[in-house]
């Protein structure tokens, strides 16, 4: 008997290595005993690649458990290429899968014969139509995203669930790591759960981008190796306030017109694309120009005219001073056109995500709002939660009252908000007789449950104002509503604005020809828990003249002043930031105690930065933040630098 047994076996592995065909119908995958064929759980920790003979056994140990009047259990496990199968005597039933690629045969393809099935070999489907097989193991990452220090290491922990009864040692490999960074010999031993990865980056390791390692983990089975693929994204970053060279290989220039190209303002999409916006000249003016750029850099084919736009507003000069996003996508710059008649008026523009103008906005997607009989400029917008526009800026009432603080509401459609201030339009003069004040930025604190206006700027000291939504002065905020000389300063002004979780606000700028930083409580006092009696001044220029131009508040409350710092004794500017901690003193962890200046053009040619905006990345677990503004060549051109935090 047991002769005849083993020649069944071989006759069957010879009949399967000959190709002979069977009946294309079985009782196993129609449910012979009723029982419907379920799928084994699939493995929760790592996507994993098992052996292709596990794989096999436990489909048999599935049908022995699904289907034990043809398998009872448990004989033991066979292989006779290209089949690994087991026979069942009880039943004189064959089980067999395919492992081994050729020979004419479908890889994972399962055969049963014998018994019930009749002496020709049967094709039931494929191994998929049955389970999902499961790994003798998974191994789970405590992290799934790393960012390496250059010349730093990064510890993470690989656990290791075990399946099966498997209890052996795992191996595990690192492999399509970024250049220049290494790990060191992982495994787990016998018994064991978890052990420590060490990512380690040369100082010399290039930033990278983010790219997609795989850690393998590698233990025996028998005579073959489990597998098991568990993906792991690794950056290599600088440290705090270096250039990210990832990022067009660190800066960043775009000629846009035939001259001079100057970037005002920058933002960050939700995808991560970049828009700076500003002015550009042309054989028939100076036009509003846009430049977007991918999230690694590169300009956006997809966005205007390979990845830049002009847009001319009135005859002869525009520009664009601000930019917002609105949750449709669709982008939102304010600034200023000279009109015929009326010198320079308010200016908004209206784009769809692609460039083109919004013709649902405007006049085909302009407007432009006089305000005064004299110049207007506006330099700052901010879009509502109900989706209303707020413009801010400056508008010359002469000898009225000077240079005022202006402010304008539209509606989504790009009418005038009436009601809203004057027919849409709010004057505020804060110096007395005919002093200048303009502001420069805004921001939409919510207080008592309700979405404000605080607009900031003046010119000789720091200025606020916050209005309610309707566009009268807010009685409960400084003075009338107004906030002024906070500083006791004539020369300086804000031109940035961050808000707190708290609804206080931290205005930057400059005092005296420095960087300069004041926290206002929600009633607009300063708060004396921040910097020196609520202020803050850092000469980052050694002597010379230095401005911040914009704030942003990053998520664990450290403060990015951007802005521009005269070179040596000379009025050539470069790039500049700093970064405070929450409380207003300097960040000793960014740049050099928490200062630094980045040239953006060649020797002692001038380059400024007037835009800041911060970019999350989701491969990557930290944000960055982008500087904005132009730098000279033969002629001033859009520049951009992205920073690590």
């Amino acid at each position: 008997m047991n002769t005849r047994r083993s020649i069944a076996r071989l006759t069957l592995a010879a009949w399967l290595a000959l190709g002979l065909g069977g009946v294309p119908v079985c009782a196993l995958a129609a449910g012979a005993s009723g029982a419907a064929a379920p799928t084994a759980a699939a493995a929760t920790v790592a996507v994993a690649t098992v052996d292709a003979a596990e794989a096999a056994r436990q489909l048999m140990d599935f049908a022995e458990v699904t289907f034990p009047n043809y398998f009872p259990p448990h004989p033991a496990v066979l292989t006779a290429a290209p089949f690994t199968y087991r026979y069942y005597p009880d039943t004189g039933v064959y089980l067999g899968v395919v492992t081994q690629a050729g020979q004419g045969f479908p890889l994972n393809g399962v055969y049963v014969m014998g018994g019930d099935f009749g002496p020709n070999p049967v094709p039931v489907g494929q191994l998929s139509d049955f389970i999902t097989p499961v790994a003798n193991y998974g191994v789970a990452l405590s992290v799934d995203r790393s960012a390496v220090l250059q010349g730093g290491q990064v510890t993470l922990k690989a656990t290791l669930t075990r399946r099966n009864g498997f209890t052996g040692a795992v191996q595990l490999v690192l492999d399509g790591l970024p250049a220049g960074v290494t790990s060191n010999a992982i495994s787990i031993p016998a018994g064991a759960t978890s052990a420590d990865i060490v990512l380690t980056a040369q100082s010399s390791a290039p930033h990278s981008l983010p790219t997609v390692a795989r850690v393998r983990a590698l233990a025996p089975n028998g005579n073959a190796t489990d597998v098991l693929h568990q993906p792991l994204v690794v950056t290599v970053r600088g440290a705090a306030g270096v250039v990210d060279t990832s990022f067009g290989g660190g800066i960043t220039t775009t000629p846009v017109g035939i001259g001079e190209d100057y970037g005002n303002a920058v933002a960050v999409q939700p995808d991560g694309k970049v828009i700076v916006a500003g002015s550009s000249a042309t054989p028939t003016g100076t036009f509003v120009s846009l430049v977007r750029y991918g999230r690694d850099g590169g300009l956006d084919l997809s966005f205007g005219t390979a990845g830049k736009l002009i847009t001319q507003i009135g005859p002869r000069n525009d520009v664009a001073a601000a930019i917002a996003l609105q949750a449709d996508g669709k982008i939102v710059v304010a600034g200023a056109s000279e009109q015929n008649g009326s010198g320079l008026d308010f200016a908004v523009l209206r784009y769809l995500p692609n460039g083109t103008l919004d013709a649902g906005f405007g006049n085909g997607g302009k407007v432009v709002t006089a305000i005064g009989n004299d110049s207007d400029r506006a330099w700052a917008v901010a879009i509502q939660a109900d989706g209303k526009i707020i413009v801010a800026g400056e508008s010359n009432q002469g000898n009225v009252s000077g240079v005022d603080f202006a402010l304008v509401r539209y509606l989504s459609n790009g009418t005038l908000d009436a009601g809203f201030g004057n027919g849409g339009k709010v004057l505020t003069a804060i110096k007395s007789n005919t002093g200048r004040d303009a502001a420069y930025a805004l921001a939409l604190p919510v207080v008592n449950g309700e979405q404000r206006i605080l607009a900031v700027g003046g010119d000789g000291d720091f200025q606020a104002v916050r209005y309610l939504p309707n566009g009268t002065l807010d009685a409960s905020f400084g003075l009338g509503g107004k906030v002024s000389g906070l500083f006791n300063s004539n020369i300086g002004g804000a031109r940035g604005v961050a808000l707190l979780p708290g609804g206080q606000a931290v205005l930057a700028g400059a005092i005296n020809n420095d960087f300069a930083a004041a926290q206002l409580g929600t009633s607009g006092q300063l708060d004396p828990g921040f910097g020196t009696g609520g202020k803050f001044t850092r000469d980052v220029a050694n002597g010379n003249w230095d401005s911040a131009t914009a704030i942003v508040r990053q998520a664990d409350g450290k403060l990015l002043l951007g802005g521009w710092a005269n070179t040596g004794n000379s009025s050539a500017g470069d790039f500049a930031a700093l970064r405070l901690q929450a409380n207003g003193t300097l960040d000793a962890g960014f740049g050099s105690n928490g200062v630094v200046i980045h040239p953006t053009a060649s020797g002692t040619k001038n380059d400024q930065a007037h835009g800041l905006a911060l970019q999350a990345d989701e491969r990557v677990p930290t944000v960055r933040a982008f500087q904005a503004g132009e730098a000279n060549g033969s002629n001033h051109d859009f520049s951009l630098i992205r920073l690590w935090l």
